[in-house]
């Protein structure tokens, strides 16, 4: 099927593959994820993992969807053969599976955003706000309105919609960053936040668990191997430089983690000097440092509530533009099966609100899939990595139709031989984390039963449903 709606230019491209990556890890995991493992020698293995992973996987994307012009259904069909669709299946019910609990949390950025406005905090305190909200039916009524606003600008098209949203989102979003972290860094004891982060301890350099977070957090925050940056380049004009376009997501995605990181760090440092306050905080988890300890922490502010309304405002925008990226990939699947934009976009819509509602009902639900998919992102990787082998020598032409730079054996040694190991570690690591209390019960949160029993499910049922098709086809 031919690709009329396109990106109309380079920077449209850019920001809306900047939106697909920036998103709530960025804001609320990776400041507390490098304050948890050495400030700023964390930074050190975090860099590195942006050429050992991100990179050469957001780049393989790319060359990939330029190359073949299909979703990651259709392209893994080209890639091994029609009955080994499956494959790019799981990388689509990955995606799926992040979507329909991404948009909840998209939900809570709006409430906090509207609740900044109406100076909600005021009348409650933050923790009390929390557990009201959840109690709430709000959760759902905010779920449903995430979905209709990527629904609506879906439907609007590549160029129409996606790009024209991203244009005014991003720079939004990177405006409103730099003015919380130079607000942050102006409080009092606020520069403390700087010392602790840009200050590395090297005696922490050679702790496993530095290195094993920050290639995680790498994986995890810039999209590399969802198969979202594959989506966006189909849509991108063929005269664009691959690799210069990955390596301005990839150097954007870790600007914006580190704008979050001053804004949340230098803020908590301000109001909490002493270490082991801080440390306090910031082992409150995601929702805990972003949803209570940061009202609290805003409310000791002069004009408390336009600072609070700036950072959820950042923490909305980044959101729903990631989750633009993710409904995106699953439109383009549909898309390429034979259906209108329309029709799939309607579709997705009601898909994703009602597999959305358990975790728009349960938080307890909703860490069990963050869990489950967010590990699932490793496997992805793989994937990709795989497909790569499979490609073998014609990658050569992908590369040299993609971008003017030399980058093939670079990519080929990270993407055929570090990945896999990489994967293989990290794996090691997250299941053994896994391996405590009722591992073995499947509805246990955080259980490794739970990942296996999920993973399975999804891939044998995929891998059935397309030998049928095959076999009915042929």
């Amino acid at each position: 099927m031919a690709n009329k709606d396109k990106f109309k230019s380079k920077w449209g491209f850019i920001l809306a593959s900047l939106g697909m990556a920036i998103g709530t890890g960025n804001i609320w995991r990776f400041p507390r994820v490098v304050s948890q493992n050495g400030g700023g020698v964390f930074v050190i293995p975090w860099i590195m993992g942006l050429f050992l992973w991100a990179l050469p996987l957001v780049f393989l994307e790319y060359s990939i969807g330029q190359t073949h012009r299909k979703g990651v259904v259709a392209v893994f069909q080209d890639i091994f053969s029609k009955r080994q669709g499956w494959i790019g299946g799981f990388v689509a019910a990955v995606t799926g599976g992040i979507m329909f609990y991404y948009s909840v949390v998209t939900g809570w950025a709006l409430f906090y955003t509207l609740s900044s406005i109406l100076k909600t905090s005021g009348f409650l305190a933050p923790d009390k706000l929390w557990s009201w909200f959840q109690s709430s039916p709000y959760p759902l009524i905010f779920h449903l309105l995430a979905i209709l606003a990527v629904a609506y600008i879906l439907s609007k098209g590549v160029s129409g919609g996606i790009e024209k949203a991203t244009r005014i989102m991003i720079p939004t979003l990177f405006m409103l960053l730099v003015f919380s972290a130079i607000r942050a860094v102006t409080l009092p004891h606020g520069i403390k936040g700087l010392d602790f982060l840009f200050y590395p301890d090297f005696g922490k350099l050679f702790h496993h668990r530095i290195w094993l977070e920050a290639l995680t957090q790498a994986a995890w925050s810039t999209g590399a191997g969802w198969g979202l940056i594959l989506t966006y380049s189909i849509y991108a004009r063929k005269k664009e430089d691959g690799f210069t376009n990955s390596l301005v997501v990839v150097f954007g995605d870790y600007s914006a983690s580190i704008l979050a990181a001053i804004t949340v760090v230098s803020t908590i440092f301000a109001f909490y000097p002493d270490p082991l306050q801080a440390d306090r905080i910031l082992s409150a988890g995601n929702t805990g440092l972003t949803f209570i300890w940061i009202p609290k922490l805003f409310s000791k502010m002069p004009l408390n509530w336009l600072f609070a309304f700036i950072f959820f405002a950042a923490l909305f925008l980044a959101a729903l533009s990631s989750l633009i990226s993710l409904a995106e990939l699953e439109v383009r699947v549909m898309i390429d099966f034979g259906l209108t934009r329309r029709r799939a976009v309607l579709i997705l819509a009601f898909i994703g609100f009602i597999f959305g509602i358990p975790s728009a009902l349960s938080l307890n639900f909703l860490n069990n899939q963050d869990w489950v998919w967010g590990l699932a992102l490793l496997v992805n990787g793989v994937i990709f990595s795989a497909a790569l082998w499979k490609i073998g020598e014609k990658f050569k032409d992908y590369v040299s139709n993609t971008t003017r730079f030399n980058v093939g054996k670079y990519v080929n040694f990270v993407v055929k031989y570090i990945v896999p190991l990489e994967f293989v570690v990290l794996l090691i690591w997250w299941f053994s984390s896994a391996m405590k209390g009722k591992w073995y019960d499947p509805f246990s949160t955080y259980s490794l039963a739970t990942v296996m029993l999920q993973w399975f499910l999804v891939a044998s049922g995929l891998f059935i449903i397309f030998n049928i098709i095959y076999r009915n086809r042929k």
